[in-house]
């Protein structure tokens, strides 16, 4: 997983924006697995369709649809799902990141109870399902106006989750991610506007975060693991010195060596001598 969720915060969340709009909230990770909701159980409807295999799966599809929608377009969006009641998504983006998926639905535009029992019915019928007393309960009927206001509240709570850091990236994701992609362009020229459009987040969120989770800047951490990399090199393999200082980012050889002597207290060529068997220079 990638994000770290204050669940008490964002349940009181979702309990105000049921109490403002009567409608079920729920919300989602990255990999699309609902981990909270309010109320906890969906509408005997919704709840009758995810007990059976082929029309869950019919109901995971519609989510998933609606994500990968969001996503790709990085708005809220309103439909109706396969069965024919209203939904709304919205991804949860932090600097270009998704983080997960607020989600409100299991309600109706329909203009009465009645059509909306007659629709949900024909909706079991379909499916082969077994027919419900009231399929229509626990289901609120909401004009285009509600549904678009109760639409902007979610994506109010959203804004709100983020800024008060109620939904943020996963600490271990974030410095696994910086490591890889650091590693992998060691030799390269590196600054902190070439790292951030690497990792897909602004400078100043690799600032924060590279001091929240590691404790240093990111030309620090930079600085250690190219001095990390050109230990290993020296241990493991017979790269001529001027090579490893290029294999790791070092354009200039005198000051690899005064950087390497800094962090190690010895040259390149004697830390190579103390671990290499045969105390042969490369």
């Amino acid at each position: 997983m990638k994000t770290e969720f204050n669940r008490d915060q964002l349940l009181a969340l979702m309990k105000d924006f049921h109490l403002l709009t009567s409608i079920r909230i729920a919300l989602f990770n990255d990999e699309y697995h609902e981990i909270l909701s309010y109320p906890e159980h969906p509408c005997t409807f919704c709840r009758t369709m995810k007990q059976h295999a082929h029309t869950r799966k019919l109901c995971a599809e519609s989510d998933q649809h609606s994500f990968r929608q969001s996503e790709t377009e990085k708005r809220l969006i309103v439909y109706h799902c396969h069965a024919g009641l209203i939904e709304a998504t919205i991804p949860l983006i932090d600097n270009n990141l998704i983080l997960g998926y607020l989600m409100f639905g299991q309600l109706s535009d329909l203009s009465s109870a009645q059509e909306l029992r007659e629709m949900l019915s024909s909706a079991l019928q379909s499916y082969s399902l077994p027919p419900l007393t009231d399929p229509a309960d626990g289901i609120p009927l909401k004009n285009r106006e509600h549904i678009n206001a109760s639409a902007k509240i979610m994506e109010a709570c959203t804004l709100y989750a983020l800024v008060n850091q109620t939904i943020t990236l996963n600490s271990k994701h974030f410095t696994h991610k910086l490591r890889q992609y650091l590693l992998t362009h060691l030799g390269e020229p590196l600054d902190s506007h070439t790292i951030s459009s690497g990792l897909g987040i602004s400078r100043s969120k690799l600032y924060q975060q590279c001091q929240q989770y590691l404790g240093i800047g990111v030309a620090e951490y930079l600085r250690v693991l190219r001095m990390e990399q050109a230990q290993k090199l020296l241990k493991n393999t017979a790269l001529s010195v001027t090579a490893i200082s290029d294999n790791v980012g070092f354009t200039d050889y005198n000051y690899f060596c005064r950087c390497f002597k800094k962090e190690t207290g010895i040259s390149p060529k004697q830390y190579r001598l103390l671990h290499l068997p045969d105390g042969k220079e490369a």
